[in-house]
């Protein structure tokens, strides 16, 4: 088995997207990427020109494609989805940090499905991203996490995991707090901006989604 041990992987899933020019971006900013196809992901290798590393899907959405690299075939009768086996393949390989792209599209149970990812990844000590035009998505444990201007984000936002996230401090942003709480069904984390140099958040009991985002033009 190949080792991919400290790469950084991006992995195309299968969800409709008409606009992928921001995974050209991605692309650009981290050159040598691995690039993983999760079955129908395998669609948007023509719009981006490229060639995949590797290949995993029971390939019930599309077609197995005709192209030269390692294929994992997968059964349909399976106990995870296409692009959650494929994320447990290159961390096994050694992969620390991986993208996920053409994710948040289609069926909602899809969508959280491939979020869940995030916190997935964390627990394999492996830092995972869902990346589409508008949104970057993380999975945000207890500790300390420092955001730095993005000219692609405007906003960010904390999404709590657990009913309640404990202690959070939140400074050099619009919206400062300092040792609060936040509860999942009344949650006033959202839209924030860094209002300085970065902004720094500071968890002391929870999980939740960090997510920077952008309007639509």
């Amino acid at each position: 088995m190949a080792t991919w041990q400290g790469t950084q992987t991006l992995i195309l899933s299968g969800a409709p997207e008409t606009d992928v020019s921001y995974v050209r971006t991605l692309l650009c900013a981290h050159p040598g990427m691995k690039i993983v196809c999760a079955d129908a992901g395998v669609q948007q290798l023509d719009r981006l020109r490229l060639s995949p590393d590797l290949i995993v899907g029971d390939f019930d959405s599309s077609a197995r494609p005709d192209l030269q690299c390692e294929c994992i075939q997968l059964i349909p009768e399976k106990d995870d989805t296409d692009t959650m086996h494929a994320l447990q393949v290159i961390i096994d390989r050694g992969c620390t940090e991986v993208w996920i792209a053409c994710a948040t599209g289609g069926r909602l149970d899809h969508l959280l499905s491939n979020l869940s990812l995030c916190e997935y990844a964390h627990t394999r000590g492996c830092r995972c991203t869902i990346v589409d035009a508008q949104n970057e998505l993380t999975f945000l444990a207890p500790g300390e996490t420092v955001l730095e201007p993005d000219t692609r984000y405007r906003y960010f936002s904390l999404i709590p995991l657990d009913f309640t996230l404990n202690h959070l401090t939140i400074t050099g942003a619009k919206y400062s707090i300092s040792d609060a709480s936040v509860e999942r069904t009344q949650i006033y984390t959202v839209s924030n901006e860094i209002a300085g140099s970065c902004a720094r958040i500071e968890l002391g009991q929870g999980r939740a989604f960090l997510i920077r985002s952008a309007d639509r033009h």
